[in-house]
């Protein structure tokens, strides 16, 4: 819980944005937990000595985060701190970027490839039981695009875990939620995704292997090749 004795003033330039680091610090260091109940905003506006207004304007930029949850009438909250949510707001901004195919596929190639080389010194039979499985799971959805890619999904996420990186999984799992955005087309086509699951089935051999160039290489040349099908879609649109 944030006590007084963690507070200091806030110097006045850029109070909102340092107001809102200050915040992220507490709950990054677990003195603010999931749950718990933020000063009203007089408090905090008297503890950091800044303006209710600055604290406000603070408090909405929390919120778009989904660091902090408002409830009307009942004050400001810790959120749950899902991934997913935090991740919100850089999808939006990705979504608004000048992003290509090429682009998103080159860094995708980057860090995926290098969960996989962490993946592969690290994962347990328990883990690679659980990718062979998801897998598995694909190969019965082949013909059900929205099942396909949601398994797809899973399947990048819990290789990002397994890596035990958690800013290379964050990066990947927004990178992939952009990534359906273009490919919800593609795998309505028969053959992408039986070549999507080869080559899951031979970064889970490099896995298995315990190889982590192989299981670079092998998410690299996924990546190509999920790029090459994602383009052939979106040109043959064009034409």
């Amino acid at each position: 819980m944030l006590k007084d004795s963690d507070i200091a003033p806030i110097a006045k330039a850029g109070v909102s944005d340092i107001l809102v680091e200050r915040i992220l610090g507490f709950v990054a260091a677990g003195q603010l937990r999931p749950g718990d109940k933020l000063p009203s905003e007089r408090e905090l506006a008297s503890r950091f000595h800044v303006s209710r207004p600055t604290v406000r304007e603070a408090m909405r930029a929390l919120s778009v985060l989904g660091v902090v949850e408002v409830r009307h009438g009942g004050g400001a909250f810790v959120g749950e701190l899902n991934a997913e949510d935090l991740l919100g707001p850089l999808n939006f901004f990705l979504s608004l970027s000048d992003v290509t195919v090429e682009k998103l596929y080159a860094a995708r190639k980057l860090i995926e490839g290098e969960i996989c080389a962490l993946a592969a010194n690290l994962a347990t039979d328990d883990q690679l039981d659980q990718l062979d499985e998801l897998i598995s799971q694909q190969e019965e959805v082949t013909e059900y695009a929205e099942e396909y890619l949601r398994l797809d999904s899973l399947f990048h996420k819990t290789l990002g875990e397994i890596s035990q990186n958690p800013f290379l999984a964050r990066a990947s799992q927004s990178l992939n939620v952009l990534g359906v955005e273009f490919r919800t087309k593609a795998v309505k086509t028969k053959d992408t995704p039986e070549r999507s699951i080869s080559d899951h089935r031979s970064i889970l051999l490099a896995l298995c292997a315990k190889d982590p160039e192989a299981a670079r290489q092998a998410m690299v040349a996924h990546m190509e090749q999920v790029m090459a099908s994602t383009n052939g879609i979106l040109e043959s649109e064009n034409e």
